[in-house]
C-alpha cells in the first residue's frame, strides 16, 4: 500500500470526524454506558426497598421510574455535551473523561443536541406528573425524579452552571449516587427513611472520590475554558487531602450502615477497599482513573447482589 503525505496523513482523522451521521452522534451523546450505569444504581435503590417490604410492590411504578430515570439521563447527557463543547475540545479524551467526542466527530452545532435535550426534558418532567397523577408512581419517587433532572440541568446550564463553579463534583455525586438509588426505594416503599441515606452514603462518597478522579486529566482544558472546577480551584496536595478523606469516610460510611442494620450485608463493600488505596496513591499523579472508576462501579455492583441476596433471603421480614 502506498504510503500516505504528511498532508494525507494529517487530514486523514479530520476527514473520518466528519463522517460520524447525526442520529448515531446523539445516541453516542447519550452515553449508553452511563445510562446503563444509572438504571444499575436505580436497580440497586429499587431491590433494597423490595427487600425492606418482602417483594409486596407493584411492579409498574418501578418500571415506570426506570424509563423516566432513563430519558432523564439521556436529556442531562446532551445537554452537558453541549454546554462543554469548548472544553471537550481543548483536552485529550480518555475513556472516563472529555465527554463522547461524538459532538466534534458529527460537525454538528451545539446547539443541537442542546435544543434535543431540552425538548427530551420537556417530556419527562410531563410524563412523571402523569406517571404520579394516573399511573400509580408514588408523589416521592415523582419528587426525587424531579429534583433528579432538574439538578442535573442545572449542573451543566446557566445561570447555576455548577460545573464551572466548584462544586459540580459533589452535586454529581449527590444527585447520582443519592438522590438516584432512593429515588428507587421510593418507587417501591413510597418513602425513605434514614437508614436508606445510610445503606447509600458509602456509594455517594465513593462516586465523589470517583468524580474527582475522572475530571483530574481535564483540569488544564477546564482552566482554559473557564470553569473553575475543584480540580482547577485546589492545589493538588489539597485535592489529595479532599479525595483520601471521602474514600476514608466511605469505609466508615459502611460500618455505621453496618452497625445501624441499614442494608443486608452493609460491610460487603469493604471488597472495594484496595481499589480505593490504590485511587488515593495515584490520583493527581497519574492520568487515568480507573482506581477509583473501578471502585464505584464494584461498589454498585455489590449493592445490586447484597440487596438481591437480602430480597431472597426475606432480610427485611
Amino acid at each position: 500500500m502506498m504510503a500516505m503525505s504528511a498532508h494525507e496523513a494529517a487530514s486523514a482523522p479530520e476527514e473520518r470526524i466528519v463522517r460520524m451521521r447525526p442520529g448515531r452522534a446523539l445516541v453516542a451523546m447519550a452515553r449508553p454506558s452511563q445510562v446503563a450505569l444509572v438504571w444499575a444504581v436505580y436497580a440497586a435503590g429499587v431491590l433494597l426497598g423490595l427487600a425492606r417490604t418482602g417483594a409486596a410492590a407493584e411492579p409498574w411504578p418501578v418500571l415506570m421510574g426506570a424509563l423516566l430515570i432513563g430519558g432523564a439521563a439521556v436529556s442531562a447527557h446532551l445537554v452537558n455535551e453541549a454546554e462543554d463543547a469548548q472544553t471537550d475540545r481543548l483536552t485529550v479524551r480518555t475513556p472516563f473523561s472529555g465527554g463522547s467526542g461524538a459532538l466534534a466527530a458529527s460537525g454538528l452545532a451545539a446547539s443541537v443536541p442542546l435544543r434535543v435535550g431540552l425538548v427530551l426534558a420537556a417530556v419527562v418532567v410531563a410524563a412523571i406528573w402523569l406517571a404520579w397523577v394516573e399511573l400509580g408512581l408514588p408523589a416521592l419517587a415523582a419528587t426525587l425524579m424531579l429534583a433528579g433532572l432538574a439538578g442535573a440541568l442545572c449542573y451543566s446550564l446557566p445561570p447555576l452552571a455548577a460545573m464551572r463553579h466548584g462544586w459540580g463534583e459533589p452535586l454529581n455525586a449527590l444527585l447520582g449516587a443519592l438522590l438516584l438509588p432512593l429515588a428507587g426505594v421510593a418507587a417501591v416503599v413510597g418513602s425513605v427513611g434514614l437508614a436508606d441515606l445510610l445503606a447509600f452514603l458509602p456509594l455517594t462518597l465513593v462516586t465523589f472520590a470517583s468524580v474527582m478522579a475522572t475530571a483530574w486529566p481535564d483540569r488544564e482544558a477546564d482552566a482554559a475554558s473557564g470553569k473553575l472546577t475543584l480540580q482547577v480551584r485546589l492545589q493538588p496536595w489539597a485535592l489529595r487531602r479532599v479525595h483520601a478523606a471521602a474514600s476514608v469516610a466511605a469505609v466508615a460510611a459502611m460500618g455505621l450502615a453496618a452497625l445501624a442494620g441499614a442494608s443486608p450485608f452493609a460491610l460487603a463493600g469493604l471488597l472495594i477497599v484496595p481499589a480505593l488505596v490504590v485511587g488515593i496513591l495515584h490520583y493527581t499523579r497519574q492520568t487515568s482513573p480507573l482506581p477509583n472508576v473501578a471502585a464505584m462501579v464494584g461498589l454498585t455492583l455489590v449493592l445490586l447482589l447484597a440487596n438481591g441476596t437480602g430480597l431472597v433471603s426475606g432480610w427485611g421480614i
